[in-house]
């Protein structure tokens, strides 16, 4: 038989092993998130935010007007949700306060005083394109 040491060194090689291969993996996983951190996408260009909220403007418009359309109210607080973060995104890019969300919900008085913000600033997410 061994020596106390020896089988004390037998019993805690596979812990040991065990705790190696964790501190290898949380390691791995760390060094990939801060990677992933340094690489951070340009912001979207100002000119593409005005062409989606117009786009969405349009969209939300035809939604609100369409009759007899099934789901309707789902449909009208999907775009609307798109138009309000879009809404949001260019408001924080041309230092705007965004609508403020009310009980869950974005009155549409917050999202008249933000267009009418970002038409102060150059913006004009009503206007039309010309056909």
């Amino acid at each position: 038989m061994g020596t106390p040491l020896e089988l004390g060194i037998v019993v805690m090689l596979p812990t040991a092993a065990g705790f190696a291969v964790l501190c290898a993996i949380r390691a791995f996983r760390w060094l990939s998130e801060r990677s992933r951190m340094r690489h951070v996408p340009p912001p979207e260009p100002i000119e593409r935010l005005g062409v989606n909220l117009r786009r969405l403007r349009i969209q939300l418009d035809a939604t609100e007007n369409q009759t007899a359309t099934p789901a309707k109210g789902l449909r009208v607080r999907a775009v609307r949700a798109a138009y309000v973060d879009v809404l949001s995104q260019a408001c924080r890019r041309l230092e705007v306060s965004p609508p403020v969300v009310t009980s869950g919900r974005v009155p549409v008085t917050e999202i008249y005083r933000a267009e009418a913000a970002l038409r102060q600033r150059g913006l004009d997410v009503r206007e039309t394109a010309a056909h």
